[in-house]
């Protein structure tokens, strides 16, 4: 059992058993491209600064409104990343998203069907990946769990979960014979009070 999150509210009897997150290291591809590309904006005003074709000013603040969409992108990338959790309960999983707002997305257990495991060349060699999770009656997948280091673990864990909830449901569910025997067993405990009954009539009427 681990401590749920303060962005969860649990059911009384429900229990948080894994939590995860998204690799920080998802950032870093946009943090490089971002850092080449304030590199090469670098070394254009340098350039032009030294071949006095801009004036100073003009070239440093070209420079900066050209850069700061990249930095945009890099710590928006970052703040996703970071505010991005997962977590499996004995009865659900849940994803929560958003930076300015929390989305949480929640799949029951009961209804999950598949789950799969997608790893690209890179996660192979670093051991990271994505857990899929699609539900009975969908076409695609309901819910990803992406980037997860070691996400054979969380898969699982999701499976063991899974199978526990199914066989938690069959104890639960009522066997179709046992539905026709407590019919019969009725239907012979009616017709006996029914003859009971009558009795009862004939000797009030002959009394």
């Amino acid at each position: 059992m681990v401590s749920h999150p303060d962005w969860l509210s649990l059911d009384a009897d429900e229990t948080a058993v894994w939590r995860g997150a998204p690799r920080i290291r998802r950032v870093l591809p946009t943090a490089v491209a971002t850092s080449l590309w304030i590199a090469l904006l670098v070394a254009g005003a340098v350039v032009a600064v030294r071949t006095g074709r801009l004036p100073t000013v003009v070239t440093v603040g070209a420079a900066f409104l050209l850069a700061l969409p990249a930095v945009g992108a890099a710590v928006a990338a970052y703040l996703r990343t970071v505010n991005a959790e997962y977590v499996l309960t004995d009865r659900n999983c849940y994803r929560k998203r958003g930076v300015l707002s929390t989305r949480v997305t929640r799949v029951g257990l009961a209804n999950v069907q598949r789950t799969a495991l997608q790893k690209d060349v890179w996660g192979t060699l670093f051991d990271y990946g994505t857990v899929s999770i699609s539900t009975a009656g969908s076409e695609g997948v309901d819910l990803r769990f992406p980037d997860l280091d070691d996400p054979e673990s969380a898969r699982d864990e999701l499976r063991r979960l899974v199978g526990a909830a199914e066989a938690d449901a069959d104890e639960g569910r009522v066997p179709a014979d046992l539905d026709a025997a407590t019919a019969e067993t009725l239907l012979t405990e009616f017709g006996r009070l029914r003859a009971a009954a009558e009795r009862l009539d004939r000797a009030v009427t002959d009394g």
